[in-house]
This record gives structure tokens, sequence and C-alpha cells, in this order.
């Protein structure tokens, strides 16, 4: 048995996680599994545009980089509930057009069919917590049907300080300039007609790291190809223009971590360098560990991980077999 196949017999099987089962008064839902296997996904994002992360209202005409003091830097803080917001998304209609390639049905007819719901699932509060995005990312209508998921963020950060990665005011390129939303043409540009904003600058990296409780196969290759198009579509703030990514995937294990985002913050040393983080997930002789729940973890390297995305069909095909009955 090769790695990867190693690597496959360590998870949850599908059947064991994802198929829907009754309850009362007809109430579908996923199936808990009691079994903790788990699977950690570790990576960098590596801005390919400008990007705004804010996790308040923000101000009428200044919207401000969160920031945080970390590690005696000042840097700018990614927030675990902007990420998971973006890829759940584009992991939903990934998995629409996967459904519609391998039915006879539209998607919404589908999902009508087999997890009884009209439409299907519309966030915030009308999921239907039994598909392969509800059992993932759990609901979100607090005290009404929602269920925890088993996909886990960590708030991240950048590697470089704000004084390097940030375009603020005071800094070389200053803050940005923007029309407002609500700006009338018709009217005489004055000060109300436009905002500043600060935004991290293209090329500056994020370390991450996932972790997937119960996970299968499909949840891993789902996550990693989601990832991937929530990159193109763009996080933070203004991302239909802005917050465009580059991941570079580093490992994927079937065990815990046993080192932090802080960690990897702190392996890039005092000249903020990518490849001293990229050395710590060498296959060869790695710098890494992670551990399992009873037995050795198998983890997966580099470049082999974007060739797992490479069975997504077949395990969706699986997943839906089940469906089928």
């Amino acid at each position: 048995m090769n790695n990867f196949e190693m690597f496959k017999s360590q998870l949850s099987d599908i059947k064991d996680v994802l198929e829907p089962i009754s309850l009362e008064k007809g109430k579908k839902v996923v199936k808990a599994s009691m079994v903790k296997k788990v699977a950690t996904i570790v990576g960098i994002k590596t801005t390919a545009s400008r990007f705004l992360p804010v996790s308040h209202e923000g101000y009428s005409t200044d919207t401000f980089v969160d920031k945080v003091d970390l590690l005696d830097s000042n840097r700018a803080e990614f927030i675990g509930r902007k990420l998971k917001g973006i890829e759940r998304r584009a992991h939903m209609s990934m998995f629409r057009e996967l459904l519609e390639a391998n039915s006879d049905m539209a998607w919404d007819e589908a999902f009508k069919k087999y997890f009884g719901k009209e439409g299907g699932c519309i966030i915030p509060d009308g999921l239907c917590l039994t598909c392969w995005n509800c059992s993932l990312f759990g609901g979100l209508e607090a005290g009404k049907g929602a269920v925890f998921s088993r996909i886990r963020y960590f708030d991240t950060y950048s590697i470089e300080p704000t004084e390097l990665a940030v375009a603020m005011e005071g800094s070389d390129e200053g803050m940005a300039i923007g029309n407002t939303v609500s700006e009338d043409l018709n009217k005489k540009r004055g000060s109300d007609s436009y905002h500043q904003y600060e935004y991290v600058k293209a090329g500056i990296h994020f370390p991450f790291i996932t972790i997937i409780e119960n996970s299968t196969f499909l949840d891993v290759i789902g996550y990693i190809k989601a990832v991937k198009i929530a990159d193109q579509h763009g996080y933070g703030k203004y991302s239909a223009n802005h917050g465009k990514f580059d991941t570079e995937f580093l490992a994927v294990s079937t065990g815990y971590p046993r080192f932090s985002v802080l960690d990897m913050l702190e392996w890039a040393g005092p000249d903020y360098s990518i490849d001293k983080i990229r050395t710590k997930f060498n296959a060869t002789s790695p710098g890494v560990e992670f551990e399992g729940n009873s037995s050795e973890p198998v983890t997966v390297f580099g470049g082999e991980i974007d060739q797992m995305t490479e069975n997504l069909i077949q395990e969706f095909k699986k997943y839906f077999d089940i469906l089928k009955g």
C-alpha cells in the first residue's frame, strides 16, 4: 500500500458520514459519526491583488484593514469566519455543477428529490442540513436546526508586518480612493462622494491551517478544489474586484498538527522568508509533526496534494450512488 492509499484508508467512509437519515416528522439530517478521524490541511495564501480584510462595519468615508499586534509586529488579520464564508459558497456552487453533470435533472430539482429542499440551499437560513455542503460546513440559523460543522477554521495573520503589507495613510502608496455606492452622478462631486480605504498589497502571505473532523476523502479533495475557486472569486471587502489569492498547499495529514499558525509566522524569521516555512514541509525530511488519535498519521506533501483532486468526480459518484439508494 503506497502513501496515497494509506492516507485514504485512515479517513472516514462516505457512507458513515454523509448518508442522510430520517428523524422525527420526516426531517432528514446528516448522520453523525462518533469516530474522530481527522484531516488537517496546511498551506500559504498569497495575495494576487489588493485585499481588504475587515470584520467590522467600517466608517462612512474611511475603511481600515483589520490589524493585530502579534509576535513583536503589527500584522494584517484575516479571520477564519471570512475564510469560511467565501469557501463555503465556492464549495456549494462546485458541487451543484457536479450534481448536474452526474444526474439527468437540474441541481434544484435534485435538491428537492434527495434533500427535501425546494430551490436548494439558500444562505443563511434556508439550508437543508443534509447535503455535502451542510454536512461539512454546518447550519447557520441558531436555535432553528443549526448543526455543528465538521470543518474548523483558524484566524490567520500576514507574515509581513503592516508597514510592508498594508497601503495606509503615511505609507508610500497611501490609502486608495473609491466612489461611494450611493454616489449620485447628477450632483457635483464633493467630499461625500468618495471614500478612502487601506488594503493589503499583492504578494503578501497568510499561512493557514484547516481541520476537518470525521473527514472523508471527498471532504478533503472537495475542500482543496473549492479553495482554488474561492481564490479567483476574491475574499474580503470589495471582493468583486479585490481579494484574489494564490494558495499553495503544503501538507494534508490524517493527524492533528503539533504546531500553529503562530509557529509558522515565527518560522519565517525576521526576513519574512516563505522558503523557511516551505523547508519545514519537505517530504523526505519534514520538520513538522502531526499526531493521530489511535494510529500513526499519514501525511501527503507538496505536489501530490493537487493530484488528489483528479479523483473528485469518482468520489462524488460514490456519494451520489448513496443518495440514489
